[in-house]
């Protein structure tokens, strides 16, 4: 028997690369998931639309549903791009003509990514992928955001920051007409032989995901033990870390606070993870200075509990019995 459609949840993660849905009954069980294109609010306002019904349609597609005759019960999108307050009002009015629901809950990324991972229990999620942000809340329900800021003004510690690290120490070897593996590497991923073609090869069809694309080649080069790539994994852990201490220290958060790592940068390296726990490696110039006193204790890692969608679909629920 097919289930009722007016009690049906729909959670949707919006980011940067694609957009993940899901449609659940009101006891949170999945009964299917969906994809669509880019959804953040970066993004073109025709493509961001479009990347939203196509998740949906695929997601009602896989629970044996007409998505074009289904209204659901309650909506929680979780999306990239939060803080461009006018692309977030215009696209919470357009809700209604993009998805059918008695309710729409829009939240930042990181809040259903949070609820996600800690099923909404106190904690700090580190999120790093071609972006990074960093956000935590305590038992008083006190939250803090570290971060976040987009590839220009912050993201310290993500794939982009590591890939730009990685041109950057390139150019200067070129510069100096050195190189070593690590110039080697680069160089053979973006076809470059000269510094202009390395300038030609970013700035040509410039794109943050092209950028982060680098950061799997240095780490795994980093858990090969090449110095250098450990280096810039090194600085992107130490930075990484320093936002989870700026996050527990706003919110006087005990030494043992459960820490989650979520994102597609925690798979690129063993030596990433290590040195986030527990920093040990010794820098080399010219990175030394910038990680003096950045050390500490041990971290209290944890697995998340659950995805980001299982998250929205979470949030989702909540509103129903908020507004009930």
């Amino acid at each position: 028997m097919p289930p009722d459609t007016t009690s049906l949840i729909l959670g949707i993660d919006g980011g940067g690369t694609k957009t993940a849905a899901a449609v659940a009954t009101m006891s949170g069980m999945i009964l299917g998931h969906g994809e669509g294109g880019v959804g953040s609010l970066n993004s073109r306002k025709d493509c961001l639309h479009l990347s939203l019904r196509s998740a949906v349609a695929n997601a009602c597609e896989m629970a044996g549903l007409d998505s074009a005759g289904t209204r659901f019960a309650s909506t929680c999108i979780g999306i990239a791009g939060y803080s461009l307050e006018q692309q977030r009002i215009e696209l919470f009015r357009a809700l209604p003509s993009i998805i059918p629901s008695e309710f729409f809950r829009l939240e930042p990324d990181y809040r259903i990514a949070f609820q996600g991972a800690t099923g909404g229990k106190p904690g700090i999620v580190v999120i790093a992928g071609t972006g990074a942000v960093t956000y935590g809340r305590d038992n008083l329900n006190r939250e803090c955001r570290e971060d976040g800021l987009g590839y220009l003004l912050g993201d310290r510690g993500s794939g982009f920051n590591l890939g730009l690290q990685a041109l950057r120490y390139t150019l200067e070897m070129m510069k100096d007409g050195r190189s070593d593996a690590m110039t080697d590497a680069v160089l053979q991923q973006t076809g470059a032989k000269t510094q202009s073609q390395v300038l030609q090869w970013i700035y040509s069809d410039f794109q943050t995901a092209r950028v982060a694309g680098l950061a799997p080649i240095i780490g795994n080069m980093a858990d090969d033990g090449e110095p250098q790539s450990r280096s810039l994994v090194a600085l992107m852990a130490r930075r990484l870390r320093h936002s989870v201490r700026e996050v527990k220290h706003r919110l006087f958060m005990a030494p043992d606070t459960e820490v989650y790592p979520l994102g597609g940068l925690w798979h690129i390296s063993r030596f990433l993870s290590a040195e986030f726990e527990e920093p040990t490696w010794e820098f080399t110039v010219p990175w030394e200075r910038e990680n003096d006193g950045n050390r500490g204790r041990r971290f209290n890692l944890k697995a998340s509990e659950g995805t980001a969608v299982q998250g929205a679909i979470a949030l989702a629920m909540q509103s129903i019995l908020t507004t009930g």
